[in-house]
């Protein structure tokens, strides 16, 4: 998913206002600029883009609490799944391997998967969370489980 550009953006809340959109998150709020005969806003004083200190949080701005620690890494993960499911599923799958890899299947998978999730991390460079790093893990995790399927299946071969 592609975010909008920074810049102002009319208050859904209150269109009498417009609001700063940072790249990722909502800002300060200023008055709707007066309209003339052009087609798009004018404004008489362009509103300064607010600094990162100067945002407020809370009621009036409706959005949620800077979270720290655990709950900061549960909502990361969160993320990576939503945008890249591929490279998730691959590990998994990869790990799954390691316990029961029958006729390399999981393993196999697993790769399959994580090759789709770094295609996947590739379209969405420039994106804050690809989840390029755990479908590389996935990818490399299920060649180390299908080799070790391999060489098993040589030594009660041969």
């Amino acid at each position: 998913m592609t975010l909008p550009i920074a810049g102002w953006y009319p208050d859904p809340q209150e269109p009498s206002r417009v609001r700063w959109w940072d790249g990722e998150r909502w800002g300060q709020l200023a008055p709707a600029p007066q309209q003339t005969m052009v087609a798009a806003p004018v404004y008489e004083t362009a509103p300064r883009p607010p600094a990162p200190s100067e945002y407020r949080r809370g009621a009036d701005l409706r959005d949620e609490p800077v979270l720290r620690g655990r709950k900061a890494r549960l909502a990361k993960d969160r993320a990576t799944r939503a945008a890249n499911p591929f490279g998730y599923a691959g590990l998994v799958l990869a790990l799954i391997a390691f316990l029961f890899n029958v006729f390399a299947v999981p393993g196999i998978l697993g790769i399959v998967f994580g090759a789709i999730g770094l295609a996947r991390a590739g379209q969405l460079t420039g994106a804050r969370i690809t989840g390029f790093g755990v479908s590389l893990a996935a990818v490399i995790l299920g060649l180390v489980a299908s080799g070790a399927f391999a060489l098993r299946a040589a030594q009660l071969l041969g």
